[in-house]
């Protein structure tokens, strides 16, 4: 198995592929995968999923077996070293209400009807929401209720619409870790007309951290990883994707019924239970938060004050 991740080399982000604990720079093992445009990174991969990926396994083999002679990159001095995998995807899709251990504990909802609903979808704006590890979540100003949720996220590997639920995943290239920080006092805010503020409530600045890296979707079953999500040490979500009331496949026909999903996008698709929403026991300026998910690696940050 292997992960792609963007790391901070020199001040400068840095695609790279990682086998166990090594990473190398695309630039220097498969220097044809981001070559047509340098500065977009990991992007160019997603471009051509199967072509990039045809050249990744083999790659990922010989570096693993030492037959690629190429040297490692130094390896990261801790999780600011981390950047979030993609920098310039087109589009954020995040789902909501997903887990129906979340609707249950969270949102104190007892029973809930699947039939009687549709699903929740919003967008971030990527290029000021996405950040990677460490010191990078800026408390939001005005805000007291602050809160995390752990995500299972896909990313898009072709342009796609109109998915059925026989050929939907079949867009999908890999998947990573989101997290979907919230601001709930902005989110319910009374003075909002609808009483339900996504924008405010979701879209600030460094609002989805992602990473650290991005596994193949060969790798994984999206219907069966475990998600666990600690706040300064202490497990507070503690759950597994079987738990999604609209299965990954569900969320991507519904997204791609109105919106054409593209290369790189990424669709990430609810939280479980254990929010803050729970027990009231909301983020501060200082606080860590460490997010795994099986295969996928281990996401770290921690609030700062905003900028």
């Amino acid at each position: 198995m292997f992960s792609l991740a963007t790391l901070k080399v020199a001040g400068k982000p840095v695609p790279a592929i990682r086998i166990q604990d090594s990473y190398w720079a695309l630039a220097d093992v498969a220097p044809e995968l981001i070559a047509a445009q340098p500065l977009r990174g990991m992007m160019n991969l997603f471009d051509d999923w199967a072509k990039s990926e045809a050249v990744l396994l083999p790659l990922a083999e010989a570096l693993a077996a030492g037959r690629n002679k190429a040297a490692p990159l130094p390896a990261p001095a801790g999780p600011a070293d981390i950047l979030s995998p993609l920098l310039y995807p087109n589009k954020l899709v995040l789902g909501g209400a997903n887990y129906y251990d979340h609707m249950r504990l969270d949102a104190k909802r007892e029973s809930y009807n699947k039939a009687d609903y549709i699903p929740i979808f919003f967008l971030k704006p990527p290029t000021t929401t996405l950040v990677g590890g460490g010191p990078v979540v800026q408390y939001p100003p005005d805000v007291q209720r602050f809160d995390y949720e752990i995500e299972f996220a896909a990313v898009i590997g072709k342009r796609v619409r109109h998915l059925t639920l026989e050929n939907a995943l079949d867009c999908v290239a890999a998947y990573t870790i989101a997290l979907d920080m919230s601001a709930r006092d902005l989110q319910r805010n009374p003075r909002h007309m609808a009483n339900f503020d996504l924008f405010n409530g979701k879209c600030f600045d460094s609002a989805c951290p992602l990473g650290p890296g991005i596994v193949p979707a060969r790798f994984i079953d999206p219907a069966n990883t475990p998600l666990k999500l600690w706040v300064n040490g202490e497990l507070r979500q503690d759950s597994n994707t079987s738990q999604m009331i609209w299965s990954l496949a569900e969320q991507l026909v519904d997204i791609t019924k109105y919106v054409t999903l593209e290369p790189g996008d990424v669709v990430s698709t609810g939280t479980p239970a254990g929010t803050a929403l729970l027990d009231g026991r909301y983020l501060k300026v200082g606080d860590t938060i460490d997010c795994e998910a099986g295969l996928l690696g281990r996401l770290s940050v921690s609030v700062v004050e905003p900028e």
